[in-house]
């Protein structure tokens, strides 16, 4: 019998050395086609980089530009940009003028529920209290600096700015009078018909109300009044009084003093209203305020001006003179 020929080993080893190899290409090879195109992605890259090294930088390249911080944007704001959103282009503000004498009646107005500026007299037996009560109600407190009248017959006090006072007099008598009133936010004039009509005393009250960090508002005692101006040109956010409510004290000239009011308000106009805590003042404002007034009504801080003439001018009206 025949003996069949054997299977040659190394013919084996050869087989198996294929297979080994067909096996490693079907593992190692990449396994999807977004797989092969980010290999391709990955080797294009590798040669532009090697070629960009080649090849020889014909411009300089740019830096990037260095993002500014929170502080530098905020630095970089127009001066009014800050106070956009607190003014108003329109509205009636109420300042009620020499409170800190009568408790009752400064309660009786925060009761009224509509935004209205307290303006407290330093010498008044209740100043400190009237502008903590005032503050409380969130009702904005003002500093109703005395100052010389042309009226020599008017009683003055050691709280009154005069002329013919040192810079270093008047400074201490304002820091004197503002300590007086805590939360001051603002300053308008109690008398000083006489005083606001000179340049040198008004620029060294504006340069205090710029250190302190106070608004101005001209309580417009006198038509001669170069305190406004001076504010502008000094950078102090400022305001004009257009009507005092009760100069005179009737019914009548009340009703026409508000109706006016109420008319520069549907012109579209900053109007700023000075009353007085007297009976007949809170009485008026009680029984005559509506919807439509409170509706109007803002914050005196809404109508200031800051730096320059904006909006629509308004002629000043109401009267000129110191009130008692």
């Amino acid at each position: 019998m025949a003996q069949k020929k054997k299977f040659p080993f190394w013919l084996g080893l050869v087989l198996v050395m294929v297979l080994v190899a067909l096996l490693a290409t079907v593992f190692m090879a990449p396994q999807t086609e977004n797989e092969t195109e980010q290999f391709g992605v990955q080797i294009l890259k590798k040669q532009s980089v090697q070629s960009l090294a080649r090849e020889p930088v014909s411009q300089p390249i740019e830096p990037m530009p260095e993002v500014p911080s929170i502080g530098q944007l905020i630095e970089a704001l127009p001066p009014e940009k800050s106070l956009a959103k607190t003014r108003a282009d329109r509205g009636l503000a109420l300042i009620i003028d020499d409170v800190g004498y009568n408790l009752s009646a400064l309660k009786r107005l925060l009761a009224l529920s509509v935004p209205v500026a307290i303006s407290v007299l330093p010498e008044g037996p209740f100043a400190e209290q009237s502008a903590r009560l005032a503050h409380q109600s969130g009702q904005v407190v003002m500093l109703h600096l005395p100052m010389q009248p042309l009226d020599p017959s008017l009683q003055m006090s050691e709280s009154f700015l005069l002329e013919g006072m040192s810079e270093e007099t008047l400074r201490d008598t304002f820091k004197r009078d503002i300590d007086r009133v805590p939360f001051a936010e603002g300053v308008n004039n109690h008398m000083g018909s006489q005083l606001t009509q000179m340049e040198v005393p008004m620029q060294q009250v504006m340069q205090l109300c710029l250190e302190h960090r106070l608004f101005f508002v001209d309580s417009k005692t006198s038509s001669s009044s170069v305190a406004a101006t001076v504010a502008k040109s000094m950078g102090v956010n400022w305001a004009s009084r257009h009507f005092f409510l009760d100069h005179i004290m009737s019914p009548e000239a009340m009703n026409h003093e508000w109706e006016r009011a109420r008319s520069c308000v549907k012109k579209g106009h900053r109007c700023i209203v000075i009353a007085h805590p007297r009976a007949a003042s809170v009485a008026f404002l009680e029984n005559n305020l509506t919807k439509e007034d409170a509706a109007n009504m803002v914050s005196i801080k809404r109508l200031l001006r800051g730096g320059e003439l904006t909006g629509p001018s308004l002629q000043q009206h109401g009267i000129s003179g110191d009130t008692k």
